[in-house]
């Protein structure tokens, strides 16, 4: 569950956007591109996107990412930040677990805040 500040904090930043609909799940389980997309509109908003990215994705399943997570998947693909799951899958729409969320940031915090 999200604090509601730092969501409100978030969101007034673009680093959160909802559902585009006006509605945001702070209750709902966080999606892999949902973490991605996360992950880059933070960068961005630090202003640490890197110059050089990586141009197309590598996964097998990378025609299943939402459009609106491209780019996000491509920044976390060229920085290490999201690793595919054991079979190299992003699994785009699939829940983040908490070891994934943890390691994410871990990741992000290691390549891009140290």
């Amino acid at each position: 569950m999200l604090i509601p500040q730092t969501a409100d904090w978030a969101a007034e930043n673009g680093i959160l956007d909802g559902y585009g609909n006006g509605k945001f799940g702070p209750d709902d389980p966080v999606t892999r591109e949902q973490m991605a997309a996360i992950m880059y509109r933070f960068a961005d908003f630090l202003g640490v996107l890197p110059d050089d990215m990586d141009t197309a994705l590598n996964y097998p399943d990378a025609g299943t990412i939402s459009s609106y997570a491209e780019k996000a998947a491509l920044y976390c693909q060229s920085t290490g930040i999201i690793t595919g799951r054991d079979d190299g899958r992003f699994v785009p729409q699939g829940t983040a677990t908490r070891a994934e969320a943890a390691a994410i940031i871990q990741r992000f915090v290691e390549s891009v805040l140290a």
